[in-house]
C-alpha cells in the first residue's frame, strides 16, 4: 500500500506525529507551488488542509478498496466514508489515525486530495500560457508576459482602481488609456481630423476615475486577458499595457458604431506609440448575414493588419436552437415555427417582441414571407396572411379569433411585421421579422398554473420572383423566443374525390432549427480570430470557499453547450468556426465593486474579497474565452511584434490541442489553444536573429567569439540562421573581419 500526495509517493512510510505528518504535507505544498505565474508568492495549497469535523482533526482522501467489505471496516476505525465509487471510496480519515490506515485488510491505496485550482488557474493551466509566462524554466529563452503590447478590450463595466490593473507593487496603473464614449470631462477623443464622442483619459486622470456602469463584464474580460495577477489569480499577459473603451450607450450593452470608434482609436495609440496591439471583444450578435460584409465586420477588416490583431467571442446562442436554414422555392418554401413562452413558462400563450432575421444567400435576390397560425390540437393552418412585399404589418383583428394584445402593454398595439430591405455592403436582401404583444386567446392551465396556448405562430420563407430555389439562412435575433419544431404532419387542406373528403398532408411541413450557423455573425470574417468556449472546469468555491457551485450541464473539457459555432459547410461562407476555443466555464477574474457581484445577497458568483474590498468572482460564456486567447496572442506578439492574422491562424492549426473531446464539429477545424506550443513554433519557424549572437542563445557573449573562430578554423558548415548573425560586417562572408567587429562590440569600441 502506498500513502501518495500528487506527485509524491510515501511508500510504506508512517508518520509517528500529526506535527510530522503536517510539516511533511507543508513542504510539499511548497515545491509544487513554486509557480509565482499560477498564483501569488504566497503558498497556494496544492491539497486539502484538515479540518475539525465532530471536535477531531480529520483530512479528506481517496481510497482504493479490493471490495465493499472494507467499507465496514474503515468505519469501525473511525474513518467516515462518504461516497462509494467503483473501487474506491471518498472518506475523511482522523489525523491520529492517518498512520495505522496501511493496517486495515483490503486498504489497497490512499490519496490525500488535492485542492482544484480556480478557473483563472485553471486557463492558465490549461492553455500552457502560465508555462509561457514562466520562461526559462518551460524551456524558453526568457518568459513572454505581453510587455512591449497593448491589449485593447472593448467593453462595459469597468472598475478602474481594481487591484488587477495596477503594476505587482500597486505604485501605478496599467491602464495607459480610457476611451470613454459617453463620459466628456477629459480630453477631446480626435481620430486624424474628426473629433469622437466621449473623451480620453491617461496619465493621472485615469487615477480619477472610478466606473463607468454598474456592471461587471469589462473588469472580468480585461483581466482575463491582462489582469495583474494577485490572490491566485491573473491574467494571460500582465506585462502588457492596458487600454480600456468603455464603449455603452444603454445600459443594456454596446452599439456597433460606438464599437468601430472604439476599434480605431485603440489601433491609432498603438501606431502611436509603435507597439502591436490585439483587441478582444466579448459582444455578438444574431442580426447580420453571417458572410463577413457586416458593417462592423469591414470595420475590423479595414483596421487589422500585422500586429494588429482583433479577436471576438463566438457568441452564446447554441443552447437554444436560434437558427433555420434550407433550401426553398416559391412553391417549396421554409415553414419555420416560433416557439415563445413567457418568462420561459407559458408555452406559446404570449409573444413579446420577438425579432427574427432572414437572409437568402444569393445576391440581388428577394426574400418573401408570409405568417400563419397553426392549430396545436387539429394540426391545421387556421390563419394565413398576405405574401409580404416591402414592408406590412399584420393587426391582430386580421386574426382576433387566435390572438390579441394586452391592452397595458406597448399601449395596446400588438402586430406581426416584416419589412424586406438590400443591404448594399452584402448585396443580399434582408427580411426583418417583427410579432410583438399578442396573447392567445384559447390556453389551458397546466398543473403548475402555466398557461399553455393552443395555437403557435409561424412563418413561411422563400426566394421571390425566380424559378430556382436558394439556400435561406434565418436567425432569431432578440426576444425570448426561439425556432420550435414539430414532428407531426401537418393538415394544410383538404379534397373531394369519388364523393370521398382527402386531406392534403404535409408531413415535414416545418423545417427542424440548428445550431449549425449559430455563430456570431461579426465572428466569421477572415479578419478576425474567432474564440468558442468549452469547460475548463465545472465547480468554483463561491464567496471564499463558503460553498462550492458545480455545473452538471456539460462534463469537463467538452464544448460548452451555449457556445455558438458554425459547422463545416454550413452558413454562407461554409468555413467551420470558431477558429480555437478556451476555457470559459465558471472563470474566476477581477469583479467591479460597483457591480452585482457587490450587491447581490446571495454572493452566488462571488469568490474572494479582500480587505480592501476587491472582488473576484465567476463567470461564464465566449466572453470568457475571447480575452483568453487575446492575452495568449499577446504572449506571441511580444516575440513577433509583426505577426498577422493569417500566421496567428496558421500558428494555431498546427499546435492547438486535438483530443478526444475536439473531434466533435462545434470545436471547429482546430480545437483547443496551446499557449506554449505556439510560442515554441514561433521560436523554431520564425527565429529572431540577433547580430553576434552565433550561438543562438539571446546574448552575445566571449563565447559567441569562440564558436565563431570554431567555425573559420575548421570551415564548418552553417546554418543560414548562424551565417546571418554571424556576418557582422553584412558583406555576404563570414571572415576575420567579423570576429573583430563581434570582439570590438563585445569591448565597446566603435
Amino acid at each position: 500500500m502506498s500513502l501518495s500526495m500528487g506527485y509524491a509517493q510515501f511508500n510504506e512510510r508512517v508518520f509517528p506525529s500529526i506535527a510530522e505528518f503536517q510539516e511533511e504535507m507543508k513542504l510539499r505544498q511548497q515545491e509544487l507551488s513554486s509557480n509565482k505565474h499560477l498564483g501569488t508568492n504566497e503558498v497556494k495549497p496544492i491539497f486539502a488542509e484538515p479540518r475539525l469535523v465532530n471536535g477531531k482533526s480529520m483530512i479528506d482522501a481517496f481510497i482504493e478498496i479490493e471490495n465493499k467489505a472494507v467499507i465496514d471496516r474503515l468505519r469501525q476505525n473511525g474513518i467516515i466514508v462518504n461516497c462509494e465509487f467503483d473501487g474506491f471510496v471518498t472518506a475523511l480519515i482522523p489525523m491520529d489515525r492517518l498512520s495505522m490506515i496501511s493496517t486495515i485488510p483490503g486498504v489497497i491505496d490512499v490519496e490525500i486530495s488535492k485542492m482544484l485550482d480556480f478557473c483563472t488557474d485553471s486557463t492558465l493551466r490549461l492553455t500552457r500560457a502560465g508555462e509561457v509566462l514562466n520562461g526559462i524554466d518551460a524551456g524558453l529563452p526568457q518568459a513572454y508576459d505581453g510587455s512591449g503590447v497593448i491589449i485593447g478590450i472593448i467593453d462595459a463595466g469597468f472598475d478602474y482602481q481594481h487591484e488587477a490593473f495596477r503594476t505587482e507593487d500597486k505604485s501605478r496603473s496599467r491602464i495607459v488609456r480610457v476611451y470613454d464614449a459617453v463620459n466628456e470631462t477629459g480630453h477631446t477623443a480626435k481620430y486624424g481630423n474628426d473629433t469622437l464622442p466621449g473623451s480620453i483619459f491617461m496619465g493621472e486622470q485615469i487615477d480619477t476615475l472610478t466606473t463607468d456602469c454598474e456592471g461587471t463584464h469589462g473588469t472580468h474580460t480585461a483581466s482575463i486577458a491582462a489582469g495583474t495577477h494577485a490572490h491566485g489569480y491573473g491574467g494571460m499577459a500582465p506585462g502588457a499595457d492596458i487600454v480600456l473603451c468603455a464603449a455603452r450607450s444603454t445600459r443594456y450593452g454596446l452599439n456597433e458604431t460606438e464599437i468601430a470608434r472604439c476599434i480605431r482609436y485603440i489601433y491609432a495609440y498603438a501606431d502611436s506609440v509603435n507597439k502591436p496591439c490585439v483587441i478582444s471583444l466579448s459582444v455578438s450578435t444574431s442580426f447580420g448575414a453571417h458572410d463577413g460584409r457586416d458593417r462592423l465586420s469591414r470595420v475590423i477588416e479595414q483596421s487589422t493588419g500585422p500586429g494588429r490583431i482583433f479577436v471576438i467571442a463566438a457568441g452564446n446562442n447554441s443552447f437554444w436552437p436560434y437558427s433555420v436554414y434550407g433550401l426553398a422555392s416559391e412553391e417549396q418554401p421554409i415553414n419555420i415555427l416560433i416557439d415563445c413562452p413567457q418568462y420561459m413558462a407559458d408555452e406559446n400563450y404570449y409573444y413579446s417582441k420577438i425579432r427574427i432575421d432572414s437572409w437568402v444567400r444569393n445576391v440581388y435576390t428577394k426574400a418573401g414571407v408570409r405568417f400563419h397560425i397553426l392549430d396545436k390540437y387539429t394540426n391545421r393552418i387556421v390563419w394565413e396572411s398576405d405574401p409580404v412585399t416591402i414592408l406590412s404589418t399584420f393587426r391582430p383583428n386580421l386574426y382576433s379569433d387566435y390572438y390579441e394584445p394586452d391592452p397595458d402593454v406597448n399601449e395596446g398595439i400588438g402586430y406581426m411585421s416584416a419589412e424586406v430591405s438590400a443591404d448594399p455592403f452584402s448585396q443580399k436582401y434582408n427580411t426583418s421579422i417583427t410579432i410583438s404583444n399578442l396573447k392567445c386567446k384559447s390556453y389551458y392551465l397546466d398543473w403548475q398554473g402555466f398557461k399553455i396556448s393552443r395555437y403557435r405562430i409561424g412563418l413561411s420563407l422563400y426566394p421571390r420572383k425566380t424559378d430556382d430555389s436558394h439556400f435561406i439562412d434565418s436567425w432569431m435575433a432578440t426576444g425570448s423566443g426561439w425556432f420550435g419544431s414539430s414532428d407531426q404532419a401537418v393538415y394544410l387542406d383538404s379534397i373531394t374525390e369519388d364523393g370521398d373528403t382527402i386531406p392534403v398532408v404535409c408531413e415535414h411541413f416545418y423545417t427542424m432549427p440548428s445550431s449549425n450557423i449559430s455563430i456570431n455573425s461579426n465572428a466569421v470574417n477572415d479578419s478576425v480570430i474567432s474564440a468558442g468556449n468549452y469547460a475548463g472546469k465545472v465547480s468554483y468555491y463561491s464567496l471564499n470557499g463558503d460553498s462550492v457551485i458545480t455545473d452538471l450541464g456539460t462534463p469537463l473539457n467538452t464544448f460548452y453547450y451555449t457556445s455558438s459555432y458554425q459547422a463545416e459547410g454550413c452558413g454562407p461562407t461554409g468555413k467551420a468556426l470558431p477558429t480555437i476555443t478556451a476555457p470559459g466555464t465558471h472563470v474566476v477574474a477581477a469583479g467591479s465593486r460597483y457591480s452585482y457581484f457587490e450587491t447581490d445577497t446571495l454572493h452566488r458568483d462571488l469568490v474572494l474579497r479582500t480587505d480592501e474590498g476587491y472582488l473576484w468572482g465567476a463567470m461564464t460564456g465566449t466572453s470568457m474565452a475571447a480575452p483568453t486567447v487575446a492575452g495568449i496572442i499577446a504572449q506571441w506578439l511580444q516575440y513577433a511584434p509583426d505577426l498577422s492574422i493569417s500566421e496567428i491562424k496558421h500558428i494555431i492549426a498546427e499546435t492547438a490541442i486535438k483530443d478526444q473531446y475536439t473531434a466533435s464539429p462545434q470545436f471547429g477545424p482546430n480545437g483547443k489553444i496551446d499557449a506554449l506550443a505556439g510560442i515554441r513554433y514561433l521560436i523554431i519557424n520564425r527565429p529572431i536573429i540577433k547580430m553576434g549572437d552565433v550561438n543562438g542563445d539571446g546574448e552575445v557573449t566571449i563565447r559567441d567569439v569562440s564558436l565563431l573562430i570554431d567555425f573559420l578554423l575548421y570551415d564548418g558548415d552553417v546554418s543560414p540562421f548562424v551565417r546571418e548573425a554571424a556576418d557582422l560586417n553584412m558583406d555576404g562572408d563570414i571572415s576575420i573581419k567579423d570576429i573583430s567587429t563581434l570582439i570590438d562590440n563585445l569591448l565597446g569600441i566603435e
